[in-house]
């Protein structure tokens, strides 16, 4: 933003480059006091020029906690928190100052403004924990130079990813209307024939400007938002009408497993919703799988009526990367799991790593002696699956047998793969 370099000290002026916000901006001369600590806090501030210095008095001693540069933000809890400055502020030399108001964030809080919503996802839980810390030690300054340099290197990592996460967000928006998203397939075998009981719907992005992004993150950005509702939707939606086609072209009984999130087990439409479009498609639940990690699955009161709700409309429940989470044998037991599936992790020791066939062996006895069937994921060579077939274990999925694979990779396989 470009400052009139010509206005007097402390006499507010407002940028008038239309694509910022407006900001008020002021000057100060080196030496000048910005807010003392205790002050009440009305604004933020970004140093468009100049050094600002970040101090403190502990037991009558000035500490310099920090030389803030031309780009810095500070002064960030007065947007969210009545609390006094837990610092005082100066102008380590003439600087100019754009000011950001709680208003301003307020009315902004929706747009993708990446300064004003980095200041909400970075301060609120960050500095206020920091600051917390500097007081009551017996011993303030190891404490507190201790907690700036962790400061320092956490604030920096968590700005960088706020920042593409918010840049994240407004192209997953465009990916959505744009129809950028696609699904891959990743065969599910039976271990005994190696034949194909069903795929797995993986969601992929090719966006224009990243190219390949990683599921993780952009799952990440849309868990985190509203996003993940359309998208979830959208996967589910695609994976049903693809699977009907499969259907009709190899074997009737073809599966289809969707991984399901928090937000949506949350849904009280979810469940009506799917019954829907699998209608729709002229598809049974009972050829649908939901894969639920052991996070989203243990960690709320309202999963078991959502698992007997899915349960009792004849959808299957698969528990995804068991035993690296909150798995419990009460919870298996309370809980009505159709499926468990052994995560990559513990397959990929299977023939070097004798601990790895114990897990797996005690996997499958128990999911058996429970009632249900297993699932091993990440099988990439012959002997893990040989090791797996010899301890019972019913399903396998990896990259021996194949590679997620596009719709129409899918339409070309040889109809011996299918039963």
């Amino acid at each position: 933003m470009l400052i009139n370099p010509t206005i007097s000290s402390q006499n507010p002026i407002t940028a008038m480059n239309p694509s910022n916000a407006q900001l008020t901006a002021r000057r100060y001369r080196a030496g000048d006091p910005i807010f003392s600590e205790g002050d009440q806090g009305n604004f933020a501030y970004i140093i468009e020029e100049g050094q600002v210095e970040i101090w403190t008095e502990l037991h009558g001693d000035r500490r310099v906690l920090n030389v803030l540069q031309p780009g810095s933000l500070f002064g960030e809890l007065a947007l969210v928190d009545a609390k006094p400055r837990s610092a005082s502020a100066s102008a380590l030399t003439d600087c100019i100052l754009s000011l950001v108001t709680p208003d301003q964030v307020n009315q902004r809080i929706d747009t993708a403004d990446p300064i004003l919503r980095l200041l909400l996802l970075v301060v609120i839980g960050h500095f206020r924990s920091e600051s917390n810390n500097f007081r009551g030690t017996t011993e303030p300054a190891l404490v507190l130079d201790a907690a700036l340099t962790k400061t320092k290197l956490s604030l920096k990592e968590r700005i960088t990813d706020a920042v593409d996460m918010i840049r994240l967000e407004g192209e997953m928006k465009e990916a959505i209307a744009k129809e950028q998203f696609h699904l891959v397939y990743q065969p599910i075998v039976f271990m005994d024939d190696l034949r194909i009981e069903g795929f797995e719907a993986l969601i992929r992005w090719q966006s224009p400007k990243r190219g390949f992004v990683r599921p993780d993150r952009f799952i990440e950005v849309a868990e985190a938002t509203d996003l993940i509702i359309p998208i979830g939707q959208w996967v589910i939606e695609q994976g049903l009408k693809d699977l009907k086609t499969f259907q009709t072209k190899f074997n009737p009984n073809l599966l289809m497993s969707f991984n399901i999130v928090g937000r949506q087990t949350n849904s009280e439409d979810f469940v009506p919703w799917l019954l829907e479009k699998v209608d729709h498609y002229g598809l049974t639940p009972d050829k649908v799988k939901l894969e639920i990690i052991e996070r989203t699955l243990f960690s709320g009161e309202s999963s078991a009526p959502w698992i007997e709700n899915c349960r009792s409309q004849g959808f299957a429940l698969v528990l995804d990367d068991f035993g690296t989470g909150y798995s419990s044998l009460q919870y298996l037991n309370e809980y009505k799991i159709d499926r468990v599936k052994i995560d990559k992790s513990f397959v990929d020791g299977l023939g070097t790593n004798q601990n790895s066939e114990s897990i797996c062996s005690a996997i499958l006895q128990l999911s058996h002696a429970l009632g249900m069937t297993v699932v091993a994921e990440g099988i990439e060579t012959q002997a893990q699956l040989e090791i797996l077939q010899s301890l019972g274990c019913d399903y396998g999925q990896g990259y021996l047998f194949s590679r997620p694979l596009r719709f129409d990779q899918v339409m070309v396989l040889d109809q011996d793969a299918f039963r």
